[in-house]
């Protein structure tokens, strides 16, 4: 059980990390670079806050993304998820660093807003919707999770651009 709450917590933080992503129209700058959680600004009302999150854009086109995220939790723990795929609301594996998969997610564009949506085998569901600041640089990323047993919480993440970082392939 603390596995699966452990596998959540990361998996919250993830949505909010990719959400962040690319949620823009044509017209706007590409989401592609660097951009770490701030920690003041985001509220963690369902689990303790990592102490640290870095959301890393390396593919945005119009038709599909690709990130990865890397945190060290509220123990210290480190851990990296990665998402690629499609931006049409198709369900794609996210894999750990050991090239587990968690789960899968999907996500679509809304207008100005990036939908997304995951799911985590004997966890639950989390639903997000990520805004952009009208100079491309913070990512606001809300999150509901819904656990099997019912119970909801809602977490708001916010990621800032580092500005000159460039994404590595790592």
């Amino acid at each position: 059980m603390l596995k699966n709450v452990k596998t959540a917590s990361i998996l919250v933080v993830l949505l909010h990390a990719s959400l962040a992503v690319a949620q823009t129209k044509a017209a706007k700058p590409s989401a592609v670079g660097v951009c770490k959680m701030d920690m003041k600004q985001s509220k963690f009302g369902s689990q303790p806050p990592p102490k640290s999150g870095t959301l890393t854009i390396l593919k945005d086109t119009r038709d599909a993304m690709a990130w990865r995220y890397e945190e060290v939790d509220a123990t210290g723990k480190s851990s990296t998820l990665s998402w690629s795929g499609p931006l049409d609301g198709s369900m794609q594996d996210m894999k750990a660093a050991d090239g587990q998969v968690p789960g899968k997610q999907s996500m679509k564009r809304d207008g100005d807003f990036m939908l997304r949506h995951v799911e985590v085998p004997n966890v639950g569901t989390f639903d997000s919707r990520v805004t952009t600041s009208a100079d491309g640089n913070t990512f606001t990323d809300v999150v509901t999770a819904k656990t099997q047993d019912g119970k909801t919480a809602t977490d708001t993440v916010v990621f800032q651009r580092v500005a000159g970082a460039k994404p590595d392939s790592k």
